[in-house]
Formats: structure tokens, sequence, C-alpha cells
């Protein structure tokens, strides 16, 4: 049977919600329009969607591709492979700087994750993840190999990423697409080279700008709070008044953000997934700080009865039954 091409999506974890032109839904919007057969993704091992705790890692737009592959019926199939000890790179650059200060690799890995940086702050699309981005953590990739060989110091990434690519090219007969984190590129793409495929122009849709819209809210980072506000106040998802609150609170309105927030607990609110526990665990915070702590408790437990949500709600959840929410000295 002939190969056909395997769709690589790069991931870029949390920036996803910093970029809007390259968003959650829109990779999700990707993943669609290949009209996959399949979704593969390297970002988890073998098995991990036995268990809810896959979604704990801070990776929005697999979260919301896989979601839509179970929707629609498509099988799902992680071929990742873990890191042995995800510390080890964090840890090697830590003791050359503490041990011996300006080491020469030292040097050569800043500069070449310089660009990398500013390119994250800057608000890239597919094109330039593709074009700028990705080449700029080859780089980066190559500065630690060429320090550290595959090793503690490069996390083991060329290894790692000839297993991936030995469970991947099996994949090719069917039409797949494979979610990749975008520092996993540099080592997995020369072993699938021939069959990859060219990934298709996805315009921007209203679903992806109200994603954006969503995340710029729930960042904090809108310059214009009244406009953000009234353009929230229009969409009618549950997930907007979770975002309306998060804006008042951030500038000290928490009566008007627990009102937003019980009237939205009142309803429907089971999707997307990290909404449930979000919303609880905050409405549970703006209890407290009206001194209803009766209703706050019963938030907070809410939260731990849930069969996921994300660590942070599950933490702020446990810190509230032990002691009413406060909001941090500035």
């Amino acid at each position: 049977m002939a190969s056909m091409p395997l769709n690589l999506v790069p991931l870029v974890g949390p920036f996803h919600r910093r970029f809007p032109r390259y968003n959650a839904i829109t990779v999700r919007e990707i993943t669609s329009a290949c009209a996959p057969e399949l979704v593969a993704t390297t970002a988890l091992p073998p098995g991990a969607l036995a268990e809810a705790a896959w979604r704990d890692a801070d990776e929005p737009a697999l979260i919301e591709a896989i979601h839509w592959a179970v929707r629609v019926g498509v099988p799902v199939e992680p071929v990742g492979e873990p890191s042995p000890d995800p510390s080890a790179m964090r840890d090697t650059e830590r003791y050359l700087r503490e041990s011996t200060g300006a080491h020469p690799a030292l040097q050569a890995i800043d500069g070449a994750a310089e660009p990398v940086v500013q390119l994250l702050r800057s608000a890239l699309d597919l094109s330039r993840v593709q074009t700028e981005l990705a080449p700029a953590v080859a780089k980066l990739h190559a500065a630690r190999i060429h320090w550290f060989g595959d090793g503690p110091g490069s996390d083991w990434l060329e290894a790692r990423a000839r297993r991936m690519a030995e469970r991947l090219r099996p994949l090719a007969q069917r039409r797949t697409v494979v979610l990749v984190p975008v520092d996993q590129l540099p080592a997995l793409e020369p072993h699938l080279e021939g069959l990859q495929g060219q990934l298709p122009d996805v315009p921007p849709s209203d679903a992806a700008r109200r994603r954006a819209l969503l995340d710029t809210a729930l960042s904090g980072d809108a310059d214009d709070t009244a406009a953000l506000l009234a353009a929230l106040r229009d969409l009618g998802e549950p997930e907007a008044r979770l975002a309306e609150a998060e804006v008042l609170l951030g500038h000290g309105h928490a009566a008007e953000a627990l009102e937003v927030l019980a009237e939205a607990a009142r309803g429907d609110f089971v999707e997307p997934p990290y909404l449930p526990g979000w919303l609880l665990a905050r409405l549970g915070q703006l209890y407290d700080l009206a001194g209803r702590r009766d209703e706050a408790k019963r938030c907070y437990r809410g939260v731990l009865a849930l069969s996921w949500a994300p660590p942070a709600t599950r933490e702020a959840a446990r810190d509230g039954l032990e002691r009413p929410f406060t909001v941090p000295a500035a």
C-alpha cells in the first residue's frame, strides 16, 4: 500500500493563547481541514488517553484537537516518548551557571535561545511558526547537541525522536494528522523525510476570532476594558461569562464579578473541559470575598468532586477549604 503524507501540525503550548491567528481553534480547524482518518500526537505517550490526567498539560490546542477528533469519531493515537528526566536539561544549564558562570556552552545556548524568546513575544500565525519559529528552535536544538550531545543537556531528544518516528511511519498508510510540540520538530523531521504533507491554508473563522477574544480576556492583557466587556457580553457561551468575571475582578469589581459567575453557574457550563473547575474555583473565591463562607466551601468541594479539573483549580479549592480566599497584595 502506498504511503500517504503525514501532516505535522506544530504545537506551541500555552503560547496558543497569545497567538490570535494560531490559537487552539485554529489548530482544530487545520486538523479538520486535513480530513484525517487518524490523529496522532507526539505530545503524549501511548496509552495516555486512558486517564483523565492527560489534560493536565498546558496544551490548549492539543486538548481542543483531540476533543474534536473524539467528537467526530476519528481515532486518536498517542505516540510520544516521554523524557526519562524532564528536569535534566534545566538542571544541566543551572549547574553550569552556578559552577562556571560564563561557560561557552551557555553563551551559545543563550544566543540561540534569544530569537526563540523574541518570536514567542509576537503574534505568530501558522506560516510564521513554520518559517521563523521552527527554524529558530532548530538552531537552539543544534546548539544543545553540539555542546551536550544527545543526553541530559538536550533532553535525550534525538533518541526519543527516533522512537517516535518508528511509531509514526506505519501510520502513513492512512491520512494522518500528527500534533507535534514545536520543540520536537528539529529532531523528528529528519526521520520522516519524504512522508511530510503540506498543511492547508485555513482562513480565520468566527470561532477562532471568538477564541482569540476569550484568550485576551482571560490573560488580563486587554487595552480597552470597556470594549472587551461589551464584546464578551455579546457572546452567549458560559466561558464568556467566566472571562467577563475575570476582567471585572482584575479591575477591582468583585461584586459585579460574583453576580456574573453566580448567574453562569445556574446554567450548563460543562464545556470546554477546563471550565467547570475554573468557574467553580473562582466562584468560591468571589463568595469568600463577599463574606459568604458556606457558599464558598460548596464551590470548592464541587471542584474536588469533578472527575477532572485543572491542577491549579484543584489547588485553589484545597487552599480555599483551609482558609478564606483574599486578594493577593499588589
